[in-house]
């Protein structure tokens, strides 16, 4: 089964990066997956603002101990 593509409108939506990090369970891991988004949408800078906006959302979620959300 292969993954689909997700649309222009969800890759600047903060929120949908946000679901993203939440699997993210430490603040390594939160790294590991910006640094690998960001190689891929480095030349998109709406997609960027909203990776970056998302991963400090997760910063502080990860500060106050909260693991998921549902």
């Amino acid at each position: 089964m292969t993954e689909t593509q997700p649309l222009e409108s969800d890759l600047i939506d903060k929120f949908y990066w946000l679901r993203k990090f939440r699997m993210a369970k430490n603040d390594k891991t939160l790294d590991l997956m910006v640094s690998k988004v960001i190689d891929d949408y480095h030349s998109r800078p709406a997609v960027v603002a909203a990776i970056y906006l998302a991963e400090c959302q997760r910063e502080r979620e990860l500060a106050q101990g909260r693991l998921l959300t549902h």
